[in-house]
């Protein structure tokens, strides 16, 4: 007889008759990241921040992010981690994030310190170009801290490194930073940007394989695009900023974070998430901090 060739069905027996049916293969899972930004974490325990003790808000948020049916696959930090820039502050950041056993990624903000970071968060203190892989996305994180100002920066060699790595790997990219690479039509925030946001804003035009650019800062959630390549902006763990503001201005949403769903394909969903209601009210018409 000649040969019979394995078959990819699966057989059952039902009246006597061999029957064969296909086998479902099961689609590639979307990976789920978790986007926490600005906690301006204290040494204390009771430190505040214009009346939100910040340790309490960072925690409820995380609470809420990882209490979903849906399971976390990393956590993304995008800087003004340490608001008193303490060593006792990114030692508790450390064992909060351990804590969750998760992935975990960290980038500094113009309240940071790039040496203690490295000293406490290890390499969860990711160089000032870098680079992460999951599944079959690429997570790029550029260093937009500019030491002793409040605005960013993004170093012209980071940025030329950038553009050979996207010439090189087509893979679907998200890009974090901390400074908003383009105004958010908040006059005394867009004072406060990334300075040269508009050529990183360039380069991913010209990469479309970028999907969106992702960022902290701004106390605020906000979403815009430039060309196909989404534009977005996440809330603060603890005080929130006004939209649309010409002077500093708090809001009264609650603190909350952002939600990155990244399919095989290339797709990209996302949202933001807040605490139902604030715990504890900011300071009523402060002017800044």
């Amino acid at each position: 007889m000649p040969e019979t060739k394995p078959s990819q069905m699966s057989p059952t027996q039902e009246a006597g008759v061999l029957q064969a049916f296909p086998i479902a293969k099961a689609r590639p899972a979307p990976s789920r990241l978790v986007q926490l930004s600005d906690p301006h974490l204290f040494a204390e325990p009771t430190g505040h921040l214009l009346g939100i003790t910040t340790r309490s808000s960072f925690q409820a948020v995380i609470d809420l992010a990882l209490a979903g049916r849906q399971a976390a696959h990393a956590l993304i930090l995008t800087g003004d981690l340490v608001h008193d820039e303490s060593p006792a502050g990114y030692r508790y950041l450390r064992q909060a994030l351990e804590k969750t056993g998760l992935p975990y990624y960290c980038i500094a903000g113009n309240h940071d310190r790039r040496d203690l970071m490295k000293k406490y968060l290890g390499s969860a203190a990711v160089e000032p170009l870098g680079i992460r892989r999951l599944n079959s996305w690429n997570l790029i994180f550029l260093d937009s801290l500019d030491p002793g100002r409040n605005s960013g920066r993004l170093d012209r060699t980071h940025l030329d490194r950038l553009v050979e790595l996207l010439s090189d790997d087509k893979a679907p990219t998200l890009l974090f930073l901390h400074h908003h690479p383009k105004p958010i039509q908040s006059a005394w925030m867009d004072t406060m940007g990334a300075e040269n946001g508009a050529d990183l804003l360039g380069i991913c035009e010209r990469n479309s394989q970028v999907k969106a650019v992702v960022f902290g800062h701004i106390h605020q959630a906000f979403s815009s695009s430039q060309g196909d390549c989404r534009i977005l902006g996440t809330p603060s763990t603890c005080i929130q900023f006004l939209p649309g503001s010409v002077d500093f201005a708090l809001d009264a949403h609650p603190p909350g974070y952002r939600e990155l769903t990244i399919y095989p394909d290339g797709r990209l969903a996302t949202r933001v998430e807040r605490l139902v209601e604030l715990v504890e009210l900011p300071i009523p018409h402060a002017e800044g901090y």
